[in-house]
């Protein structure tokens, strides 16, 4: 693989992750957290899309950071 192969993927990755993320923003958020099944307050649900409580979403992200 050499140095043009290297920088079309790297594109490639950055693209998809940004496309991704687009996805997300654009989305509608749950009314349920997925993993707790509690309800996700409407102040959370207008301010980013997602699909998980506070609670839960400050797990994920500790179990992300490892």
């Amino acid at each position: 693989m050499d140095n043009a192969d290297l920088a079309a993927r790297y594109e490639m990755e950055n693209r998809e992750h940004a496309l991704a993320k687009h996805k997300i923003k654009t989305g509608i958020s749950s009314l349920y957290c997925r993993l707790c099944n509690e309800p996700i307050p409407e102040s959370r649900r207008q301010i980013i899309v997602t699909d998980l409580c506070i609670d839960c979403a400050a797990i994920e992200e500790k179990r992300n950071r490892k």
